[in-house]
């Protein structure tokens, strides 16, 4: 929850489950964007795990965070929160104050792509936006879908 707090400017919000956690309870975050109501609720519920189920090890294999950080796409990337918003500069800027993995990327309609990972939650973000003023490398390496202007 902190990284939307820090990156994407979200304000946390009161949640009706204790944080932090508490031994056999469901803990959870809640952050809000704005007088939008969007709201994204991080929740901790270890007793889901098993002998078999991990969290961990499942938020491992679902991450592209590593890829992030390698200059690497990850297939897992794909399925992500997508927001348009109105320059990527801001975010840019806190990425790499934070040095926090990310790729920028652009479609053939000039639209640019900021992919980024929230970390320990295998969540990939992706900011959409057709201005970009900071001098930063485009990667290439794969195909960006061009979705027009998003509305809503």
């Amino acid at each position: 929850a902190q990284f939307m707090v820090d990156i994407l400017g979200a304000a946390h919000t009161h949640s009706p489950y204790p944080w932090p956690p508490v031994e056999g309870c469901v803990a959870t975050r809640w952050v809000q964007f704005g007088d939008d109501n969007l709201q994204v609720h991080f929740v901790l519920a270890e007793e889901f795990e098993t002998a078999n189920f991990s969290i961990a090890e499942v938020d491992q294999a679902m991450s592209g965070f590593e890829a992030l950080e390698s200059g690497s796409f990850h297939a897992s990337m794909y399925n992500s929160l997508v927001l348009e918003v109105d320059s990527l500069d801001e975010y840019l800027l806190r990425l790499k104050a934070q040095s926090m993995p990310y790729m920028l990327m652009q479609t053939t309609s000039k639209q640019y792509v900021l992919f980024m990972i929230i970390p320990q939650n295998a969540i990939t973000v992706q900011l959409r936006s057709q201005h970009l003023s900071v001098e930063e490398p485009i990667s290439e390496s794969i195909c960006t879908e061009d979705f027009g202007q998003m509305a809503f």
